[in-house]
Order: C-alpha cells, then sequence, then structure tokens
C-alpha cells in the first residue's frame, strides 16, 4: 500500500475519534426542583482521553506524511499506544457510567444524583472497535515503502549515459570552457 492511501487511512480514523466523542455515550435520569430531567454525557466529556488521543492520530498522520524511515517507525508505534488509549477509555467508561453521569448531574441540578440505570449507547462499543483498527493501522504504517536517503536521484548501472552522443557533447564544451579559464588554448588540444 502506498504512503498516501496510509496516511489517508490513519487520518480517517483520526476523524472518526473526534466523531465518535462528540457523539452521546450514556445517559441518565436526574430529579431537579421541578421535574425529572435526562442529562447525557459525550464521549469528550465521559473520557477527554479520546479526544486527545483522536488529536493525536491527526498529527500522527501528518507526521507520517511528511517523515522519513525513523518517522515511520516511531508513528507506527505511536498508533499503538494510541489505539490502546482510545480503547481503554471506552472500556473505562463502559465499566462504570455513573461517575460521569453525576457530574454531569452535578452541573444540571447541583446535586450527584441519579435515577434509575444509566443507559449507554453503542458509541462506547464502537470506539472499542475504532481503537482496534487505530492498532493494526500499525502494520501498516510499517509496511510503508521506503526510499533511502541519497539514494532517490543516482543513476543505476542500466541508466549510465555513457556513449550518449548529446551528452558527450556537452561535456566536451564544459571541458573547452574549464580550459579556456585556465588560460589554455581547447584547440590546441584537438590538433594535438
Amino acid at each position: 500500500m502506498s504512503r498516501g492511501r496510509v496516511v489517508l487511512a490513519v487520518l480517517v480514523l483520526g476523524v472518526l475519534g473526534f466523531a465518535l466523542s462528540a457523539l452521546t455515550w450514556g445517559s441518565t435520569e436526574v430529579p431537579t426542583v421541578l421535574a425529572e430531567r435526562t442529562v447525557t454525557v459525550s464521549g469528550g466529556d465521559a473520557s477527554p482521553v479520546t479526544t486527545a488521543a483522536s488529536l493525536a492520530v491527526l498529527a500522527t498522520g501528518l507526521a507520517l506524511a511528511l517523515g522519513g524511515r525513523w518517522v515511520t517507525r516511531v508513528c507506527a508505534g505511536a498508533l499503538v499506544v494510541l489505539g490502546g488509549a482510545l480503547g481503554a477509555a471506552a472500556i473505562g467508561f463502559l465499566r462504570d457510567p455513573r461517575p460521569r453521569l453525576e457530574t454531569a448531574a452535578a452541573q444540571v441540578s447541583g446535586v450527584r444524583e441519579t435515577l434509575g440505570t444509566p443507559e449507554v449507547t453503542a458509541w462506547p462499543y464502537l470506539t472499542i472497535a475504532l481503537g482496534a483498527l487505530v492498532a493494526a493501522a500499525a502494520v501498516l504504517v510499517v509496511r510503508i515503502p521506503t526510499v533511502q536517503a541519497g539514494r532517490r536521484f543516482e543513476r543505476t548501472a542500466g541508466q549510465d549515459a555513457a556513449g550518449d552522443p548529446e551528452r558527450d557533447e556537452r561535456v566536451r564544451a564544459m571541458d573547452d570552457w574549464d580550459a579556456l579559464g585556465r588560460g589554455e588554448d581547447p584547440t590546441a588540444r584537438d590538433h594535438g
């Protein structure tokens, strides 16, 4: 797979992470003075790590676009860590969503109290899957073909231009100019 496609895939994963962190991960009922009210928590509120990790995935994609061989290796390792962070953040919320929802309830009613069992959406589960995809993208990053520094514009043996009459004429003209610069007569060499 080409570098451009891998970079695009990593950037798309970062954007998906942002999208999932903006969606509602959980909700619950909160008692207020007048009536019960539904409080929701987005992925970014439930676990700020999701937003930070998604931003880091985007930065990794940009680094891949610009970096060389060693940057590519570092980016592969970063993707594994970031994928793990996304998955761990979602798992942490799924294990016990109540503290995050109680914090949201305190902002609405002033009391950290909720009614009933919190409802959890499918988005944290998809975030776990996204974390696995981000970590798996490291395999694609490692397989990006690289060009060795200093070899990009060198000619190979099969591309040698020896025997090209046009090239020989240019080389001879440059040699003549060099001879003139040294105070020599280039025509004396041709007749001597």
